[in-house]
């Protein structure tokens, strides 16, 4: 999406409607990310792909590192959370539960989130007298729109595909891609051929390594269910926890734990056939639990020592993992009550759009 231009133009596009307001810039990063997610569905691909273009945004405006570096970090999450999610396909796959269920149920959770980043963009913008951009104008936003119009048609057309019967949440993928190889080519005119096959290269190579942990993770899931572990661990659960918030608060520490040395898909495949039985007992909806895996998941790719977004924004922008940590430590805060809020109230969530 950077080679085809359309990570720009969505930037650019976000920039026109509130680039203007103090701190504005900080707005339109939360923004992009939220559009950016909704054809990603990846919190790297947001962090490497647009976050780069953002970071680089603020800092020419004089923006504190330490703020745009935070906030691109934070918003990168939006990834698996908006759909199409790559996690909440993996989860839907694992679990036996609808994948479109699955989307419905994480725009609620993904527009708090969201909010909750401009709620952090407010309070810094008052703390560091962040700049204001040029004044609002009505005939430049209409034509970022007429530029960006291909570009926002993708989460579009994925999501109505999906609702409509069109095309399968799994199929919703490769049509984003073709999509965006289309337009990047034909209409934007900004990748070529070769192009083309390096990205065809790099996703073979991330395809692959999936793969293979997908692979992995099933001989060990029918290790675990020869053995009735799942059962076993369920049983002694339940008999011992009755509450269902109390449940999914030892949840949250597990994911929050096993994201610090563990990839995303490879803690699903692994844990889900086991936390399913488990949820199946308590009666915790696995739609409600897949989308709030996928919150927790996106989480650990932000945190150390292992979370892939903090090594290519420390990398990207000449950070210590040290360094890193200190900034982060406020917006880590607000995605603990994000979770929280979640946790403890899932009946006004995922069921508003699924049920």
């Amino acid at each position: 999406m950077n080679t085809g231009g359309v990570t720009k133009r969505l930037f650019d596009f976000c920039d026109s409607l509130f680039g203007h307001i103090r701190g504005g810039l900080s707005y339109v990063t939360v923004l992009s990310s939220t559009i950016f997610s909704a054809i990603s569905g990846s919190a790297l691909a947001n962090a490497a792909g647009l976050g780069s273009m953002q970071i680089k945004a603020m800092t020419d405006r004089n923006y504190p590192k330490n703020f745009s570096t935070s906030l691109v970090t934070t918003a990168s999450v939006l990834g698996p959370i908006i759909p199409p999610s790559i996690l909440m396909i993996i989860y839907g796959v694992t679990a036996g539960v609808s994948i479109q269920k699955q989307f419905m149920g994480g725009i609620i959770p993904g527009i708090l989130y969201a909010l909750m980043c401009c709620v952090m963009c407010f309070y810094y913008g008052k703390k560091y007298n962040l700049p204001v951009g040029d004044k609002f104008n009505i005939k430049r936003v209409g034509k970022e729109f007429v530029k960006a119009i291909w570009a926002l048609l993708a989460p579009a057309i994925i999501l109505v595909g999906i609702l409509t019967g069109v095309f399968t949440a799994t199929e919703s993928g490769a049509i984003a891609c073709i999509y965006v190889v289309i337009i990047g080519m034909f209409v934007y005119k900004e990748m070529t051929w070769k192009d083309l096959v390096a990205c065809l290269l790099s996703s073979a190579k991330t395809t692959g390594t999936i793969l293979l942990i997908a692979a992995t993770a099933s001989v060990m899931g029918f290790c675990l269910t020869y053995d009735m572990l799942p059962q076993r661990l369920a049983a002694s659960l339940t008999s011992s926890i009755s509450s269902t918030v109390v449940m999914m608060l030892i949840f949250t520490l597990i994911y929050l734990f096993l994201g610090t040395i563990m990839e995303g898909s490879a803690i699903i495949l692994t844990t889900v056939p086991i936390f399913v039985t488990i949820c199946q007992a308590m009666d915790i909806d696995l739609v409600y639990f897949g989308v709030f895996v996928s919150l927790l998941l996106s989480i650990a790719t932000v945190t150390p020592p292992v979370g892939t977004v903090m090594f290519v924004i420390c990398k990207n922008n000449d950070l210590t993992i040290g360094q890193y940590t200190r900034n982060m430590l406020p917006w880590f805060g607000l995605m603990v009550v994000c979770c929280l809020l979640i946790a403890i109230f899932p009946q006004f969530l995922p069921n508003l759009l699924y049920s």
